[in-house]
């Protein structure tokens, strides 16, 4: 007998997951949302199924709520009605889902929607018997209302007034600290997502000015003020008595508002005249934090090398920081290349490194000088080009590119590994296409997702040519073998190429990827299909069947990363946040080992390190995807999946070096870093040698 669908789906919510070494689990794992919603969500149970969590009859508001923010992060708009509809749910859980509900809406569809909803926002903000309840309201829906993209100024005006309310409130009594810190953020986030309708009131523009100068006594902590900084800069608030204010900031741990002035700077000039920049800028360069310095060393070179010379980014070569002295070496290679002092000073920073040890100084110096005088450099390519570690024959490539180095070039363009041929390929295209053309072709025979996929790019370039695609179709049933979820972005572009050069008989070898395992290659076999052919054929993908395992009874564990580099890495799950990625990644750490040898292949001061590609790119992860599970913040030390599109989440991982509250909305955050000293001091390479379980602290 064949059961109704959401019968169906009822009974495999209620179902335990069953562990391949165990018997039923009669509950979650401690630390995790309630079972019947982590099993809905293990199953990437869409909207409907998930309501039936809500139908059912003394369900808990803890079931409730977890219910309702599993269906906003499926992230339908059609479900934001039913959401503003619900009652015995709280209003910080409803509010989420409907600002989750919307990620990506765009308010043109249905500008309705979008004035019901700002009419709901200001209903729920407003319960309460007196101000301080209306106030404690507002806060519990005040980031999910500042995360929303308005239809029209209005809107964006009625949040500000709402978050305006609570930061005046707030400000002066120590027992609101969290509303007043709460109404910031949230300011921040609605001045930067409603960028375009945003123009604030001028009482919020002395509110925050207020806060950056610490008048408040709320204003106290380091990281409300630089909220209040960014949330100025995001609404064209931030003047030069703002700016100074900030940069002037010296009380303990607020290096991080002077790092968000020090980076306005960079990129804006922060408003301050040509002398003011000057002298602000040299300030930071002998800032005593290296996040101030780093900053510091690129606002010199925007800003102030062209007129005043690049002494200062010479000096920042002896920074004791390694992110300081690596961004300078980079931008000397493009700065004052009439400077042959500098020349000769990145000369003899240039040595070939040793096959152990830290191998990036004298890498990076050696790129420079390449750009700088190919001659010079021409002394030490044979020996950078030979390199046993390949990350110095990837840096090598760049700078064969900066010297238009053809003949290293093509040699590193068919290197063993990888990730150097796809850095020869860029260039080598650029110095000589014809040569390069035959190096594009030889790297669709390997299975490196990005490096396939980087070529496949190229050849869809090309003119029109049948030649091109048998060797295409080879590549997508060597990368299709895999069977890997994250094979996807390399298959598209084969597929993309494919589609440029077939002709109509091509077809028929597309037919089996009608059937593929994952349901994006399926579609995109469908369109190349009726694309060469005229066919119309239905996409009918076969997903693999994924039962996960439940590992561990409690996820509130802590993991200490042993790295080369000899500063261990303490990891503390936040399986609040994100049940399913935390169990994952204990379960990929603990059980598989699947991180030991694997490196940090990214390294992006000021912004995030990112580890766990088993290729060391962007595009080599774990088999499978996991469903995005958006809750915590993308504040500095928490750590977050990887993703290159909405529900990508694999293996990969990124730890935020600093608060990245662009990120909020996008990404899975599981964890958070106990000692981030250890991740500052991170370069690009250094691997991960094994990961154990260790006690919290």
């Amino acid at each position: 007998m064949k059961l109704p669908i959401a019968l169906t789906v009822l009974i495999l919510l209620q179902a335990p997951v069953r562990p391949p070494q165990a018997g039923p689990l009669a509950r979650a794992p401690l630390g995790a949302e309630p079972l019947a919603v982590l099993n809905a969500e293990r199953a990437w149970t869409a909207a409907d199924g998930l309501w039936l969590l809500l139908k059912r009859d003394n369900t808990s508001l803890e079931v409730r709520d977890a219910a309702v923010r599993a269906i906003g992060r499926a992230e339908d708009p059609q479900q934001v009605r039913p959401l503003m509809a619900l009652t015995g749910v709280s209003a910080s859980a409803q509010a989420a889902a409907i600002a989750q509900s919307l990620y990506g809406f765009d308010p043109a569809g249905d500008p309705d929607l979008l004035r019901v909803v700002d009419d709901w926002m200001r209903m729920a903000a407003s319960q309460g018997r007196n101000e301080e309840e209306r106030m404690m309201a507002a806060a519990s829906i005040a980031r999910p209302m500042a995360h929303i993209v308005y239809a029209v100024p209005e809107q964006v005006a009625h949040a500000e007034s709402l978050l305006r309310g609570l930061v005046d409130f707030s400000a002066d009594t120590s027992r609101y600290g969290g509303l007043y810190e709460g109404g910031i953020h949230a300011l921040e986030a609605l001045a930067r997502v409603d960028r375009t309708l945003a123009h604030f009131d001028e009482r919020t523009i002395a509110l925050l000015k207020k806060c950056v100068e610490r008048t408040p006594v709320n204003a106290q902590s380091p990281e409300v003020r630089m909220y209040a900084f960014m949330a100025l800069a995001s609404a064209g608030g931030a003047d030069a008595d703002v700016v100074r204010a900030a940069l002037g900031d010296t009380q303990t741990g607020a290096w991080i508002v002077r790092r968000a002035a020090m980076a306005m700077l960079a990129g804006t000039g922060a408003g301050l005249d040509d002398d003011g920049q000057v002298s602000a800028i040299t300030d930071g360069l002998s800032d005593e934090d290296a996040h101030v310095r780093y900053e510091a060393v690129r606002a010199w070179a925007r800003r102030a090398a062209a007129g005043h010379g690049c002494q200062p980014l010479v000096d920042a070569l002896k920074d004791a920081d390694d992110s300081v002295a690596l961004q300078a070496e980079d931008l000397l290679g493009s700065l004052c290349l009439d400077d042959e002092g500098i020349t000769t000073r990145l000369e003899g920073l240039t040595t070939v490194p040793s096959t152990v040890g830290p191998w990036q100084r004298p890498t990076h110096a050696f790129a420079a000088l390449a750009k700088r005088s190919p001659e010079k450099a021409a002394i030490f390519m044979g020996g950078f080009t030979t390199h046993p570690v390949w990350w110095v024959r990837m840096y090598a490539a760049f700078a064969a590119g900066g010297a238009k180095d053809a003949i290293r070039l093509n040699t590193l363009a068919y290197d063993e590994n990888d990730n150097v041929r796809e850095a020869a390929l860029n260039h080598l295209r650029a110095v000589d296409a014809d040569l390069a053309a035959p190096a594009i072709m030889a790297a669709l025979e390997r299975t490196d997702v990005q490096l396939v996929r980087t070529a496949a790019g190229m050849v869809q370039e090309w003119p029109g040519n049948r030649r091109y695609v048998r060797p295409l179709l080879d590549s997508l049933q060597r990368l299709t073998k895999q069977h890997s979820m994250t094979s996807r972005d390399g298959r598209l572009a084969l597929l993309a190429a494919i589609e440029k050069h077939g002709a109509p008989d091509d077809y028929t070898e597309l037919v089996p990827y009608l059937k593929d395992f994952d349901a994006k290659i399926a579609d995109r076999a469908a369109d190349v299909i009726a694309h060469l052919s005229g066919k119309m054929m239905k996409a009918e993908p076969i997903p693999s069947v994924h039962v996960p395992a439940q590992p561990f009874d409690d996820l509130r564990r802590c993991v200490s990363i042993d790295m080369s580099s000899g500063h261990p890495i303490v990891l503390e799950m936040r399986p609040g946040w994100a049940p399913i990625a935390a169990e994952q990644f204990l379960r990929l750490a603990i059980v598989d080992r699947y991180y030991n040898g694997l490196t940090f292949h990214r390294v992006v001061p000021n912004f995030v390190v990112q580890g766990g590609s088993p290729n060391a790119n962007e595009y080599s992860g774990g088999n499978e995807f996991l469903r995005d599970e958006i809750a915590g913040s993308n504040v500095r030390g928490t750590v977050g999946l990887s993703t290159r599109g909405r529900n990508t989440g694999d293996a990969q991982f990124f730890i935020n070096l600093v608060d990245n509250p662009r990120l909020d909305g996008n990404y899975t955050v599981f964890a958070v870093v106990q000692n981030m000293d250890a991740v500052d001091r991170l370069q690009e390479g250094d691997v991960m040698r094994t990961i154990e379980f260790r006690a919290c602290r």
